[in-house]
């Protein structure tokens, strides 16, 4: 475990997580086990205690987002995760496994007051297993201020029946390394999803503009910049040899705009429309400033 950092200390700020975190990382250490099967079983284990700090490039609050989505973790966790079912407001049940083998585990989590975050599983060979989780607010990867979060878990790993034979067989570099894994595919899916609402609120922007242009209220270089993040997020495409600037729009294009703003034609109709005016180089839009 050298490789991997210890817990902070306690007398380090520490951002306090809102409430909704729910079941948060839970799931991780319990689809850890599960290729375990396939191990030779080995003396009994009760105990075994593990931590690890890791820096990731989210903000903590989208980061939490997506820990406290349960309902997500399926498309998070394909391969592991059959389903989620919410007990209560502290209490879920996953249908978890591997190589055709599932089975159900409950977790419940409760909020302590340094900030921090216990998990215990209540069910199961994991019953008594905890994970003790905390965010911090660190610098992101781009040296914007809080544009990452430092993410400390510490796990305590009981065990009993069948798992108390094969978890001694299981090296702590290999838990940590599937749980760094998981933490990773967490930060993926918070990622994809941000990109995919500032598409959708860009897009909703764009549409707006569409609806002033076509009326004359804004000029063809404003409508332009909206054309920029279509590129931006790939609705439209755009060679790297096309020339920057923008020549006249054809005018039967702002009534087609009014249509797509008023929700006559679909966006795909609208894209199609963008794609031919950048393909027939009628319209040249500068990335530059993108």
């Amino acid at each position: 475990m050298e490789s991997y950092q210890r817990i902070i200390s306690k007398n380090q700020q520490v951002h306090t997580l809102m409430p909704n975190l729910k079941i948060g990382f839970s799931i991780n250490f319990v689809i850890i086990i599960i290729f375990s099967f396939c191990i030779i079983f080995t003396p009994a284990f009760a105990e075994k205690e593990l931590s690890l700090t890791k820096t990731v490039d989210v903000k903590d609050q989208l980061l939490l987002d997506t820990l406290s989505d349960l309902q997500s973790y399926p498309q998070i966790f394909p391969e592991y995760i059959k389903s989620v079912e919410l007990i209560d407001d502290k209490t879920a049940k996953f249908n978890v496994g591997s190589n055709g083998i599932f089975f159900d585990v409950e977790t419940q989590y409760s909020h302590q007051s340094d900030g921090s975050y216990v998990v215990e599983v209540i069910s199961g060979d994991l019953k008594g297993t905890r994970m003790i989780t905390t965010l911090q607010k660190t610098w992101g990867y781009d040296g914007s201020a809080d544009g990452g979060t430092i993410v400390n878990m510490k796990i305590l790993l009981n065990t009993s029946g069948m798992l108390s034979l094969i978890a001694p067989s299981i090296p702590d570099q290999m838990i940590l390394s599937n749980l760094d894994s998981g933490l990773g595919k967490f930060v993926a899916h918070t990622k994809s999803k941000s990109e995919t609402q500032s598409a959708a609120q860009d897009e909703s922007w764009v549409k707006k503009d569409a609806k002033y242009w076509s009326q004359g209220s804004i000029n063809d270089a404003t409508f332009a910049l909206g054309i920029q993040n279509m590129i931006k997020h790939g609705t439209v495409k755009m060679s790297q040899d096309q020339g920057f600037g923008l020549s006249q729009i054809p005018s039967w294009v702002k009534a087609n705009a009014g249509w797509w703003a008023d929700g006559k034609i679909s966006d795909k109709d609208f894209h199609s429309t963008i794609q031919y005016l950048i393909d027939s180089k009628i319209m040249k839009v500068s990335l530059e400033n993108s």
